[in-house]
This record gives structure tokens, C-alpha cells and sequence, in this order.
């Protein structure tokens, strides 16, 4: 059996811009006025709630401000990357097995791929609030590979960060740089440049080839 494990945003959906709105309506009060994405770089990794409760700590309703923008400009400022829900589809008809592991909460992931038709192609999913460290702990590849019964010879994380790509190398899988958007990705194995090239990894052979 071989397998695929992608990352979220920023691989297989542009959410950027969303996060951006609904962490500024979360945060904003706390941080003095709204930051922009560069700004808020810097307090990525955790999940939202966990961020939330990191930079808002005595705020009770900043999380919920949050899922709320989150949910009313969800359809205005996030898609999936053109090619990705195909891309999915056929990995998932040629009996590639697929996982999921995100930094971002899992409401806030679920919500997204349930959004966009492709939670269907997923048979692990381990989000930021199911683990104590964020990537690039390897947590979470491990996690869905026990998830998967999958080896680690036979998987490759595909993601567009340098934290995917030591999460992957720490795992011990293949780290694929997701550059349709990131343009390079530093430590990657490799970089493909549209998510149909995912269709020619030799891990995404499947079971029938």
C-alpha cells in the first residue's frame, strides 16, 4: 500500500487570505488594530484557538469572533488551488491511500475541506489541536502513518514550508515542496510545480500499478 500525506493552506487550498480577516476579528482588540500577513507571520504555527488563547488570553469571545468570520467570508477569500480536488480524486481512484496533517484547528480544517468536496479522499486526518507540537515536530506524519498501516518507504508529505519539509525529513518520508504557490521550498526532495504533478510521484502509483 502506498500513501500521500498533504498539508492544508497553502498546498491544497489558498486560505491565506482568510485567516488573515478572521484572526484580525479574533485579535485585533488584543494586538491594538488589525496586522497583515506579514505581521502576523511571525505567531504561526500553533492552531487558532491555541494562538488565540496565546495572544488573547483574556478575551473570552476572541475564538469565537474567529469561527465566525471564518465562516461568513469563507466562500469570498479561500478555493481550493486549481487542479487540487482532481488531483485528489484520482489519487483516491487508483487506491492511493491519503492523509491529512495541518498546523490550522481541526474545526476550522474540517469546515474548509467539507467546504470544498475533498474530506471524502481522506482516511487520516491529525490537525493542530491533536498534537502538543506543531510541525515541524514529526508528530503528526507519524500519527497518520500508524493511521494509514502504512511504511514509510512507500509515502511521500507533500507541503509548501520549510517546517513541512523537516516535519517529512524527521518522519523519514519523502518531502515534496508544494511550489504552485510557494514557488521553492526550501529542504524539499523535490519541488513540483502544478498539484497534477503529484499524479507522477512514484508513491502515487497505487495499488493497481
Amino acid at each position: 500500500m502506498t500513501a500521500v500525506i498533504f498539508d492544508l493552506d497553502g498546498t491544497l487550498t489558498d486560505t491565506l487570505p482568510l485567516v488573515v480577516v478572521a484572526l484580525n476579528a479574533a485579535l485585533a482588540p488584543a494586538w491594538g488594530g488589525p496586522k497583515d500577513l506579514d505581521a502576523m507571520r511571525s505567531v504561526f504555527g500553533p492552531s487558532e484557538e491555541r494562538l488565540i488563547a496565546q495572544e488573547a488570553p483574556g478575551d473570552p469571545h476572541a475564538v469565537d469572533r474567529f469561527y465566525e468570520a471564518y465562516g461568513r467570508e469563507h466562500a469570498r477569500l479561500a478555493h481550493p488551488f486549481e487542479g487540487v480536488p482532481e488531483m485528489l480524486g484520482e489519487l483516491f481512484r487508483r487506491g492511493v491511500r491519503l492523509g491529512l496533517v495541518t498546523n490550522k484547528g481541526r474545526k476550522s480544517s474540517v469546515m474548509t475541506i467539507e467546504e470544498f468536496g475533498i474530506a471524502k479522499y481522506f482516511s487520516a486526518i491529525v490537525t493542530g489541536d491533536d498534537l502538543p507540537a506543531p510541525k515541524p515536530d514529526p508528530s503528526g506524519i507519524l500519527k497518520v502513518l500508524a493511521a494509514l498501516s502504512v511504511p514509510v518507504t512507500a509515502t511521500a508529505y507533500v507541503g509548501d514550508t520549510r517546517n513541512d519539509m523537516r516535519a517529512a525529513h524527521a518522519a523519514g518520508v519523502r518531502a515534496i515542496g508544494a511550489g504552485w504557490q510557494a514557488g521553492d521550498v526550501p529542504l524539499a526532495d523535490e519541488v513540483l510545480r502544478t498539484p497534477e504533478d503529484v499524479l507522477r510521484l512514484p508513491e502515487a502509483r497505487g495499488t493497481s500499478s
